[in-house]
């Protein structure tokens, strides 16, 4: 019995191998290979489902129930509930967040926000890094020290603003609005 065609024999020890090893081999291979493939394929067909379920969600099924008047329906034993959603994170830009963070401030957002401090060391001044805690002043580092919020924090505050009436700058804070149809299984 000869060799699997599909069998490539320039891997190493491939020359000792029984013929019926490298057979079992090379169906495994194959085996795994369209597994493989096939996984490959479902995943590229789930991101194109996703993308096209999301237009629906988000611009599609909002706008055809904003025209209708219709703020929820059931359908098939799903309950159907446009809302408005808020995402989105301050900017990274260092301008553009230290803008945000002033709006917050000037906006009842300022407890919101949380002061980090962050320094770099080498991996041989790890043991300096250690004792560095309460003498980063006096050892000479140039500390970086910043301002955020929390993604989850922002939205939080965002979407009780919206809520309340309340004047929102989404551009300003790296944030976007907009309606969404939310399915949720009757009886759940």
């Amino acid at each position: 019995m000869g060799a699997p065609q599909d069998f490539s024999f320039e891997e190493q020890g491939v020359g000792s191998a029984t013929p019926d090893a490298l057979a079992l081999l090379n169906k495994t291979l194959v085996e795994a290979i369209a597994l493989k493939e096939h996984a490959d394929q479902m995943e590229e067909d789930l991101a194109a489902i996703k993308k096209q379920l999301n237009q629906l969600n988000t611009v599609v099924i909002p706008d055809m129930m904003t025209e209708l008047g219709m703020e929820e329906c059931t359908q098939r034993g799903w309950k159907i509930k446009v809302g408005e959603f808020v995402s989105g994170s301050l900017p990274r830009d260092p301008d553009l967040k230290a803008r945000a963070v002033r709006w917050l401030e000037d906006h009842d957002g300022g407890d919101l926000l949380k002061t980090g401090l962050f320094v770099s060391f080498t991996r041989s001044q790890h043991n300096e890094a250690l004792d560095l805690a309460g003498k980063i002043s006096e050892a000479g580092y140039a500390p970086k020290v910043e301002s955020t919020v929390h993604p989850q924090t922002l939205l939080a505050f965002a979407r009780e603003r919206l809520k309340n009436g309340e004047p929102l700058d989404t551009e300003v804070l790296g944030l976007y609005t907009g309606r969404v149809a939310k399915f949720k299984r009757v009886g759940e």
